[in-house]
This record gives C-alpha cells, structure tokens and sequence, in this order.
C-alpha cells in the first residue's frame, strides 16, 4: 500500500483517473479549458475499493458541519454530503471531483427522487468500501433516514418514511406549515445529518462495532415476501409500502 501511496500524486490522479471529470469541473467553474494530457502517463492507482486507505476514523461533527455548510454555499444536497465526507477522508478520495454529485440535487436534478443527501453519502462510502461492507452501510443509512425525524437539530422536524426528496420534503412542509421553496435550511442541516450518519457508519466498521439497528417491518416483509421474488414476483424495493399503495 505504501509503494501505491508514492506514485498517486494529485496529478497523476487526474491525469490518468479523472481527466475527464476534472475538465468538466473545470469547465463548470467558468474556466472553460481541459485539464492537461501527459504524453504516456502511467500511474498506479489503488485498486477498488480504497478501504486500506481509510485507516482512522472520522470526525463526525466536522462531516456535518462540512455537509451543511457546503449546501449553504450552493453546492446542493449530493454534492455537499459527498464533499464532506471526502474531504474528512482524505487522500486520495479528496482527489475526485466532488461536482460529478451536483446532479442529485432535489432528488436527481429536482425529480424529487432518492434524496440527494444520501446519493451524495452513499457515493462516499461506495468509494471507501465495496461489496458486502458498502451494502450494509448504505442500507442502514437509507432504513435511519426513512425512520428519523430529521433534521436532528431544527425546530420542524419531520419523518420521511422512505428514503425519497418527495416524500421527505412534502412531510416536513405539512409539520413545519412552510412552503417547499423555504426549505433551505432544512436541506442545508438534514445534508450535514446525513454525511454525519454515514461518517459514524464507517467508523464503527472501522472499529468492527458496526450493528445494523433497523429491521423492515412485519407489515412491508408480507408486502416484500410475496412481491419481490415471491409469489407475484412483480417489483423490487425495500420502502414501506403502505407510505403509496393500500393494502390488500
């Protein structure tokens, strides 16, 4: 890992790695110019997942500190979680670009889909972790996200009951009484939230105490058992069910 630590310069990074996002980045800044080629630029890159690199944990205040205030500053709600978590991480994951998250803003450019919070978290620990250690984490962050009455810290708090922008945003205006259009505080704190639940997340795996807290409940399990490769085999997800559809 070392020897791999030596030849990843910031450089080389973008050269070989993310020239492409870089010049995008670039050109969304108003420069409007590439990034330089290097002529027959070789360089070894870590091998995915980067999880040798996240070798100590996070400072989770600062995480949510980070998410909020870079959505204050018009990054929006993905850009800002996944700006925050890698610039806590560190080397090399501060080397990508975090405007390639700007799209899931408002639930994927305002459709009001998956929360840009957590797209932009999720991002972040997919980038650390791969396989069955990234799914638990991000799993457990989108069942938290669904069950808590966020954000943690403000006056009108609301309960989502799944992971959507629409849902999360249509909940809060209903217990806050305020417009969607006022709801830039709000996004700013539950953007910190989110960033700052995944940091905590990753520390406990890092630490090996990471216990999954959140269970689907008996009422979706009937819902999932029988729609979601069973019986009528006709759909897939892990929400609550009864948030959309009726029962029958």
């Amino acid at each position: 890992m070392e020897d791999k630590k030596k030849v990843l310069t910031r450089r080389d990074f973008l050269v070989s790695a993310g020239g492409a996002a870089a010049g995008l980045a670039l050109a969304a800044s108003g420069l409007g110019i590439l990034a330089p080629k290097a002529e027959g630029a070789m360089v070894d890159l870590p091998e995915y997942p980067w999880t040798d690199y996240f070798n100590k944990p996070l400072d989770v205040e600062a995480v949510r500190a980070k998410g909020t205030a870079y959505y204050n500053q018009g990054l929006g709600c993905a850009e800002g979680a996944f700006r925050a978590l890698l610039e806590e991480l560190g080397e090399p994951f501060s080397y990508v670009p975090s405007q390639i998250m700007n799209f899931g803003k408002g639930g994927v450019v305002a459709w009001g889909t998956l929360c840009g919070a957590l797209n932009g978290a999720a991002a972040a620990v997919s980038l650390v972790f791969g396989g069955q250690a990234m799914t638990m984490i991000v799993n457990e962050l989108l069942a938290w996200y669904s069950a808590t009455a966020l954000p943690l810290n403000l006056e009108h708090r609301s309960v989502a009951g799944n992971p959507l922008c629409h849902a999360s945003i249509a909940n809060w205006c209903k217990v806050s009484g305020k417009k969607a259009s006022e709801r830039g505080p709000r996004c700013a704190a539950l953007t910190g939230d989110v960033a700052a639940q995944a940091a905590m997340y990753m520390n406990q795996v890092l630490e090996g105490t990471f216990v999954p807290a959140f269970a689907m409940s008996e009422e979706t399990k009937a819902c999932f058992d029988c729609h979601v490769g069973g019986y009528a085999d006709d759909t897939l997800g892990k929400m609550d069910c009864k948030g959309c559809h009726e029962g029958h």
